[in-house]
């Protein structure tokens, strides 16, 4: 009987001693490796465009993209059917009316050496039955070169509307901007043309000059694909209808 009990003390203590312990698991410790990133095959991106420069006012003796080069390109060279990469055009898989685009065939500093200029000179755009870039518009070209090809842009502080005439204010704005598409035997946009007095101002009495050019409701938006002229065009063609688009 003492034989027993002493058995059954030694159980119960032994469970007693058992249930204080704790235990913690041991996990095996990680055998894996993680191996650095591999750099062989990263690629650098391509160096990007420079980014727009903005003048605070015009200055005479420069040429700037935006106000200058950009229109008359998207007139004369990105019209419906050519380098504009559209569906349908991109002739020669070049887009000229973005300043990447022009910058393919462009060497700053460089006029020479340019291919724009060259097809230019040569004859070769515009194409045939489009009014050709006049030697003043070439000129500009090739100072913009010169003076570094940049992506610039100025704000004109001064706008005068007061002495607007078609001969020296209206007709440079349409040359620039809207004649490279809208004349000769090749005049897109419906068959509007803009080479002549006569033909302008068919325009104007039918409303679609200003009303495209403002980008009115109803209208085409122009100069197509490009940006809208600017405020101080705006205000000048405006005045000049306002005044009976007088042929001065």
């Amino acid at each position: 009987m003492r034989a027993a009990y002493i058995v059954l003390l030694g159980l119960f203590m032994a469970i007693l001693f058992l249930l204080s312990c704790q235990h913690e698991i041991q996990w095996p410790k990680s055998t894996v490796t993680i191996p650095p990133p591999d750099t062989s095959k990263t690629t650098t991106p391509p160096p990007a465009l420079p980014p727009p420069v903005i003048g605070s006012s015009c200055s005479p003796d420069t040429v700037y993209f935006t106000n200058t080069i950009l229109p008359l390109l998207t007139s004369n060279c990105a019209m419906s059917g050519c380098h504009n990469g559209l569906s349908g055009g991109d002739a020669g898989q070049y887009t000229l009316n973005t300043y990447a685009g022009i910058m393919k065939i462009v060497k700053p500093g460089n006029p020479g050496g340019s291919k724009l200029v060259s097809v230019i000179s040569g004859g070769s755009m515009p194409p045939r039955g489009h009014t050709p870039i006049s030697a003043d518009q070439l000129t500009a070209i090739k100072t913009w070169i010169t003076q570094g090809a940049l992506n610039n842009t100025c704000n004109s502080t001064t706008c005068d509307t007061a002495n607007v005439t078609y001969a020296a204010t209206i007709t440079s704005i349409l040359q620039n901007n809207c004649t490279g598409c809208h004349s000769g035997t090749a005049a897109s946009g419906g068959g509007v043309d803009l080479s002549s007095y006569a033909k302008v101002l068919t325009q104007v009495q039918n409303g679609k000059l200003w009303g495209d050019v403002s980008h009115s409701i109803g209208y085409n938006a122009m100069p197509l694909g490009g940006a809208s002229l600017s405020a101080c065009d705006l205000n000048m063609i405006n005045s000049w209808i306002k005044k009976g688009a007088p042929n001065n």
